[in-house]
This record gives C-alpha cells, sequence and structure tokens, in this order.
C-alpha cells in the first residue's frame, strides 16, 4: 500500500494495518510456525524441531530491515527464512535444518497474502451487511416519496426515493453474497519448489491439510501457476469497488447545492472543509469512493496481465501481483469508509425532490410509472435483499 502521504488521506486504518509490514511478517511466521508442526505431526521432522521454530517464531521481525535485504533476491521471503534459521539455530542447531521444510518462498508470501485479505474481507463482510440494512430501513420510510428519475443526465420520469435507496442496497447485498461464494479461493498456498511437495512425498497432502486446518484456511492442491480461483475473487472485490462508486457518483450529483436532495450526513465542523473558501462542505466519502472506483479497474487490469506466468513460476507477473493486491484491498478499504459514513447519516431532502419535480412539468406531461409499479419493484428488491 502506499506510503505517499496524500494518498494514505484515502486509506482505512485497518486494512492498512492488516496488510501492513508488521502483520504481514506475523503471517508469515504462522505460516512457518504451522508447517512446522503440520510435519511433525506426520512424522516428518522431529517433534523437538517443531518446537524450536514455533519459539523462534514467536520473536517480532522487523520488516523494514527484511524488505532492505529482499531487494537483492526480489522476495522478503529470503531474508526472512535466513532470520528465522539464525534463531533457531542459536537455541537448538540441530532443528535449523527443518525450518521452511519443503516449502518455497512462494508457500509463505501467498499465504501471508490470503491470511490478510482475509481479514480485510471478514470486516468488508460486516461492514456491507450493516450497510444493506441501513439502506433498506431508509428505503421502507421513503418508499412513496416522489423524486426525479434521470437517464443521461436529464430528466426522466418520476420514481421514489426509496427505490433509488433499495436499488443501492440490493446491488450491495449481491455483491457481498458473491464475495461469500468465492471464499474458497482463500485456500493454502503449499507447493514446494516447482508445485509438487517433492521433498515431503506421499505426506504431502496430509502435511498440507494440516497447515490449512491450522491456519483457517481452506485445503487445496498448490495454485502457485494457474490462480484462477483467486483472481476471480480479486475480481468480485473490484466489482463491489465499483458498485459502491456508483451509489457515491449518484449521491454526489443528489447533494450538489443546485440540486439538494441528498447529503451523505449533515454539514459538521471540520468535515470537508475546503483550505481556500470556508463556505464549502465537500463531500468527502464519496471522494473517498470515487476514488476507489477510479483506480479499480487498472488494478484489476494489471491483476490479470500478471496471470500470464512462466512455467512453475511467474518472472515479474506474481511480483506484479504482489505490489496490486494491496493497493485493491486498500481500494476496497475507501469505499466502506464511505458507506460506514452514509449508513447512519444519509440526509434525504423530501421538500427539495418534490420541488425539483414540480420545476419539470414536461415529466408529468410524458405520464410515468404508477404508484402500484414504483412499490412493486421496490417490494421485490427489498425481497431479494431479504432472501
Amino acid at each position: 500500500m502506499s506510503m505517499n502521504p496524500a494518498a494514505r488521506t484515502l486509506l482505512r486504518s485497518s486494512f492498512e494495518a492488516a496488510l501492513g509490514g508488521p502483520a504481514f511478517v506475523r503471517a508469515m511466521l504462522d505460516f512457518e510456525t504451522a508447517l512446522a508442526r503440520a510435519q511433525a505431526e506426520e512424522g516428518v521432522i522431529p517433534a523437538s524441531s517443531a518446537a524450536a521454530i514455533e519459539n523462534a517464531a514467536r520473536q517480532v521481525m522487523d520488516a523494514e530491515s527484511l524488505v532492505a535485504e529482499g531487494k537483492r533476491s526480489v522476495s522478503i521471503a529470503v531474508p526472512f527464512v535466513e532470520a528465522l534459521q539464525a534463531r533457531v539455530a542459536s537455541a537448538a542447531p540441530e532443528a535449523a535444518a527443518h525450518v521452511h521444510y519443503g516449502a518455497t518462498s512462494q508457500d509463505a508470501i501467498d499465504t501471508a497474502m490470503v491470511m490478510a485479505v482475509r481479514r480485510c474481507l471478514d470486516e468488508a463482510d460486516g461492514c456491507l451487511a450493516t450497510a444493506v440494512a441501513a439502506l433498506a430501513t431508509r428505503a421502507r420510510e421513503h418508499r412513496d416519496t416522489p423524486m426525479l428519475g434521470r437517464t443521461l443526465m436529464q430528466p426522466a420520469l418520476p420514481i421514489t426515493a426509496g427505490l433509488k435507496l433499495a436499488r443501492w442496497a440490493a446491488a450491495l447485498e449481491g455483491d457481498r453474497r458473491r464475495i461469500e461464494g468465492a471464499r474458497g479461493a482463500l485456500a493454502i498456498q503449499l507447493g514446494g519448489p516447482v508445485g509438487a511437495l517433492e521433498k515431503l512425498g506421499a505426506k504431502g497432502p496430509a502435511v498440507r491439510a494440516r497447515v490449512a486446518r491450522q491456519l483457517g484456511l481452506v485445503d487445496a492442491p498448490a495454485w502457485h501457476t494457474h490462480r484462477g480461483a483467486w483472481i476471480d475473487l480479486l475480481d468480485r472485490i473490484g466489482n463491489t469497488i465499483l458498485t459502491i462508486g456508483k451509489i457515491a457518483r449518484d449521491l454526489s450529483l443528489l447533494s450538489q447545492p443546485e440540486v439538494g436532495e441528498m447529503m451523505e450526513a449533515a454539514p459538521r465542523a471540520g468535515i470537508g472543509a475546503s483550505s481556500a473558501m470556508p463556505h464549502k462542505r465537500n463531500p468527502v466519502g464519496c471522494a473517498h469512493a470515487l476514488a476507489a472506483a477510479t483506480r479499480a479497474p487498472g488494478l484489476l487490469a494489471t491483476i490479470h496481465a500478471a496471470a500470464l506466468g512462466e512455467h512453475e513460476r511467474a518472472l515479474g507477473g506474481w511480483q506484479a501481483e504482489l505490489a496490486t493486491v494491496p493497493e485493491l484491498m486498500g481500494a476496497l478499504g475507501s469505499s466502506l469508509d464511505f458507506l460506514e459514513r452514509i449508513g447512519p447519516s444519509l440526509v434525504i431532502d423530501a421538500a427539495r425532490m418534490a420541488e425539483n419535480l414540480r420545476a419539470q412539468p414536461e415529466v408529468h406531461v410524458a405520464g410515468g410509472a404508477s404508484k402500484e409499479g414504483l412499490r412493486s419493484a421496490l417490494d421485490e428488491l427489498l425481497k431479494e435483499i431479504a432472501r
């Protein structure tokens, strides 16, 4: 994730922590501990070696030092494993050879990335569910509040505020469910140097299953080179960012003073302030979500391009993905910040909606959907959300 201070104003602090250096290195240490335990349980290495590795892994490693050393090998895992081996050797020399036994750099790094993404998605699921519930409640409250429908940025036919809010809620709930349906991609990565667990022999699958269970991940064969399930999950995350961005686009247009039908929150001192124009109150939540949605397609394009890996381990592509996934998750975090802002605070000005409708007499001449039709459309969406 970006360390630039201007870019960091867009980051969600909990996601920044989940994907930051200390948490990522801790996930790598947890992987090594789980690997050693699993191998000891399967009789691959002595139990004493597993205990020594676990003790050494309890200590913190300095992520910045590993980054500096990792530049020489294009992998943080190389200095990481060397440091862990040195720690183990200082206490139990005979156990040092069993550190990272049968594994490869990509196993430790991919698994740590999966654990970081899972932590973010666990939080995202709750945030999305809360936003859906809040918007659905407001949709019911405004099921008969008329407002102007707009197509191609022009006055169209009357709709209701409730229908617009229900559409937002249904889209978010659909995205939430789609991400949930792809969580099988939160899988252990353990394949060894060429993805065959060749050093572990026939015990390889059993060791992998034990590691996955200890880390709370899905057990799956190595996916070093064919990353379709992982990319599918990232695509669904990207679609969620775009859905939230569309909501922010609508809301930002509705909050322009000359429209004045909705605001992301009531004005508060210091929120959305301008450095040059004291009278302004900028829609900061919308800015976060729109910035995220603007970036997401390019990030996803990089992830897809990176899938063209060479043979048993990609040269450049995998490394490009590693640099991009945290950025995509950062964009999701920005989007969630927007949802948390509007969930409890969304302002709906029914009087202004009615005034804007009256200002477009040609809309009434054109006719429009019946109240029954609008209510039916809203109820259908609410039923789908509750399904």
